[in-house]
């Protein structure tokens, strides 16, 4: 093939991945982002303290500078809304266990059911949206979703 084909084939592939990411990006806040507010409704969780728990279950014992570096907002606001969740028992500061001088956040046993409670919730909801559409359209959204989770994952266990 030549090196030009081949260079537009990968601006291409590039694009087509830059467009799902920010059309996922775009679906994730049409639907779970909308619904977060109830959850608070429901749970009495803010939508903030869901994100922090649902970023503390996928990536357990991050600082408090790690955590405000994934989340996008400054060390001094994450260390307010961490303080707010340790004293009402969904976060815990935990001295590292490779590097004593160490601190790191790790969901408690509250935490963590509060965050199940979550979970079930939005569970609940992703199933209406998807019965609320037409047979096809589910269909190959749940093909194409769990294509795309085999793939990412095997991307991710390798690095």
């Amino acid at each position: 093939m030549p090196k030009k084909n081949k260079e537009d084939r990968s601006v291409a592939e590039a694009r087509t991945l830059n467009d799902l990411l920010n059309v996922l990006s775009l679906f994730a806040r049409r639907t779970t982002v909308e619904w977060l507010p109830d959850l608070v409704t429901e749970r009495g969780i803010t939508s903030e303290r869901f994100m922090v728990m649902w970023e503390l279950m996928l990536q357990p014992d991050r600082s408090l500078k790690q955590l405000a570096l994934r989340m996008g907002v400054s060390p001094s606001s994450m260390s307010v809304m961490v303080n707010s969740m340790v004293e009402a028992g969904l976060v815990a500061r935990v001295t590292d266990s490779d590097d004593r001088r160490r601190v790191v956040l790790r969901l408690t046993q509250f935490g963590e059911e509060e965050l199940a409670a979550g979970e079930s919730y939005l569970l609940e909801r992703y199933r209406e949206f998807l019965e609320s559409l037409p047979d096809d359209d589910r269909a190959e959204l749940i093909s194409a979703s769990t294509a795309m989770l085999a793939v990412v994952g095997r991307i991710l266990d390798r690095s």
